[in-house]
């Protein structure tokens, strides 16, 4: 074995060849197994307790508080047992022990979820005057003042026992359509076998389809793309129907609720005004010049005639990737970070140091790459480093994912520690944006450049460009339903076709199986899901620029926003970084970096 642990023949690593050094010490979370039981049965005594507290939080203030802080050991019980159940079975999947404690963790979390449901009903059925008088005089006021206020706040949109009763019991029949959607996705269809690169009969599946959309032949490329999306149009009425019964049960519950719409009604659990929403989509829409011009610069370095949907996820210049080893990467991320000052990197260093990273692939552990934050100790980031800049870029990705986490945690209590979707992803973009610049100052050779950025090109494309026309899809479907219109396959066709013409502009034709490819995303049965994606990508731009530019105490802030955690509502928690998503300017931000890349790409290609 080599010193990393991989092995030098083709056979994948076991998890004993590991050096110790590069894998997670899970009993810092429990010690054995034998301390996992003990603990699940504290959080089965601690679900008990939740009989001595139905139908008196308005008693007394003591009466609440406890009720609060006994449910919260509760949630941090059961999120350890859990952790600990699923971070083993990842690690080696062949290993049915601990898909058993995963699943027992999981219905012990549903039990508990079931005794304390009463909570919240309970407190909206007391007046705001006496919830607020009985917050002011708990042993501590700071840690559930957020709570109470975000609670009254809601109470615009609860209705009465019998409605609630009715909303509750419609929530199985409301996952119908997702159902339906993920059944017929992931089981029933079946794809075509196409032939690859070497010659080769390859059955497509969606991740191989994922990655022939990267392959440098275009004939592949095109014959995966064809093969592949032959099958959504072929049950497209189908997915139609699926698609616009999920935006129906939107609708519904959005009026029983009594909003204005299903876009406010969505954006209410984050208080995030719908004007965030739409000020996302006109600015982006306004400065799509720059994205046009990549796509003509694409289809010029390609040298193609026609530049087809299909050609606008492959690599430029494929030809000038380049292996990183994990060392390497380690302190190339240290490196790009230092900007944000040494309390940031002596965090990030000792999470390298003391394993927080679970690094290289081995038999039966899980693909991909995640963060995994926990409350009691530090957080765990699975990886399965192979040794390429791709890799690398993850590790900044999930580390910035770590480090928000872990600066969370060290200032907020669990019942403030839990940070917004909405600004999830700042700190691992921006990581990735840091990485990027500090590389291309470092690159002497014009090739190597062009591979940096035609990467932070593609990356600014799917992370914001794609996730923003996402969004406009989702909103004019649901105004149409709004409307009373109805939603045919067609017309669901025509606009997305529409939108791939407006974001891409005109060096991109429309191919024959273009408009069918909002038949196959996920995301848009998650009721206005994916625009966070592209918030916390422009948020972070905003940030990064603010570095780039020098801006004074521009650190501090940022350190302060990671630090905040779920304390107060992600828009408000930005505005103190000095980011306002209600207004155009991070979006402009994020519009003008991605133009210098475009720039520097046409300078060095012309």
């Amino acid at each position: 074995m080599t010193p990393t642990g991989k092995s030098s023949s083709h056979a994948i690593p076991q998890r004993a060849d590991m050096e110790e050094k590069y894998t997670w010490n899970l009993g810092e979370l429990y010690p054995s197994d034998a301390d996992w039981e003990k603990d699940f049965q504290a959080a089965e005594a601690l679900i008990g307790r939740a009989a001595e507290f139905s139908g008196r939080l308005g008693d007394s203030p003591e009466i609440l508080f406890d009720c609060l802080e006994t449910r919260i050991r509760l949630g941090v019980t059961l999120a350890n047992l859990y952790q600990y159940a699923k971070l083993n079975q990842d690690l080696d999947s062949r290993v049915s022990k601990y898909q058993e404690l995963s699943n027992r963790a999981a219905m012990l979390a549903s039990r508990g979820a079931a005794a304390y449901s009463f909570v919240e009903p309970e407190l909206l059925a007391i007046s705001d005057d006496r919830l607020l008088d009985l917050s002011r005089r708990f042993p501590r006021i700071d840690l559930y003042d957020f709570y109470i206020r975000d609670l009254i706040r809601s109470r615009t949109h609860i209705r009465s026992a019998e409605v609630e009763e009715l909303l509750a019991q419609s929530a199985m029949m409301a996952q119908g359509p997702d159902t339906i959607f993920s059944l017929l996705d992931d089981a029933d269809l079946k794809y075509p076998v196409i032939t690859d690169e070497r010659g080769a009969e390859v059955r497509l599946t969606k991740e191989r389809y994922a990655k022939f959309m990267e392959s440098s032949d275009r004939g592949v490329r095109r014959s995966a793309n064809d093969a592949f999306m032959s099958v959504y149009k072929d049950h497209i009425n189908t997915l139609g129907a699926a698609l616009a019964a999920t935006i129906n049960k939107d609708v519904f519950y959005a009026r029983a609720r009594r909003y204005g719409s299903c876009l406010e009604a969505a954006l209410d659990g984050g208080n995030i005004p719908v004007s965030v929403y739409h000020s996302l989509l006109d600015a982006t829409e306004a400065g799509l010049t720059k994205l046009h011009e990549a796509m003509a610069l694409r289809r010029k370095i390609l040298k193609l005639d026609d530049l087809y949907p299909y050609d606008v996820f492959c690599p430029l210049f494929p030809d000038q990737d380049y292996q990183v080893p994990y060392e390497q990467a380690v302190e190339t991320v240290l490196a790009a970070v230092a900007p944000l000052g040494d309390t940031y990197v002596k965090v990030m260093r000792d999470g390298f140091r003391n394993r927080w990273v679970d690094v290289f692939e081995t038999e039966g552990k899980a693909g991909g790459a995640y963060n995994w934050r926990t409350y009691t100790t530090h957080p765990f980031v699975l990886m399965n480093y192979n040794d390429t800049i791709d890799n690398m870029f993850t590790l900044a990705h999930e580390m910035g994912h770590a480090l928000h986490s872990s600066l969370t945690n060290a200032a907020q209590p669990f019942s403030k520690a839990d940070y917004s979707i909405f600004v999830a992803e700042v700190a691992s973009t921006l990581n990735e944006g840091l990485l990027v610049h500090h590389l291309l100052q470092k690159a002497t050779d014009p090739k190597q450049k062009l591979f940096l950025l035609d990467r932070q090109i593609d990356g600014a494309f799917r992370t914001f460009f794609h996730q923003v026309m996402y969004a406009r899809f989702e909103l004019v479907a649901h105004e149409l339903v709004e409307k009373g219109e109805a939603l045919s396959p067609d017309r669901l066709n025509g606009l997305w076709a529409d939108l791939l013409r407006q974001y891409y502009g005109p060096a991109v034709t429309v191919d024959e199986y273009g408009p069918y490819r909002w038949s196959r995303i996920p995301h848009f049965y998650m009721n206005f899901y994916v625009y966070q994606y592209a918030t916390s990508y422009a948020a972070s731009q905003a940030i990064l620029s603010k570095f780039l530019a020098g801006e004074r105490g521009i650190v501090d802030r940022y350190l302060a926003l990671l630090s905040a955690g779920g304390s107060d509502y992600p828009i408000e928690l930005l505005k103190r970084c000095g980011v306002d998503m209600a207004s155009s300017e991070p979006v402009k931000a994020t519009l003008d970096l991605f133009g210098r890349w475009v720039d520097e790409v046409n300078k060095l290609t012309a």
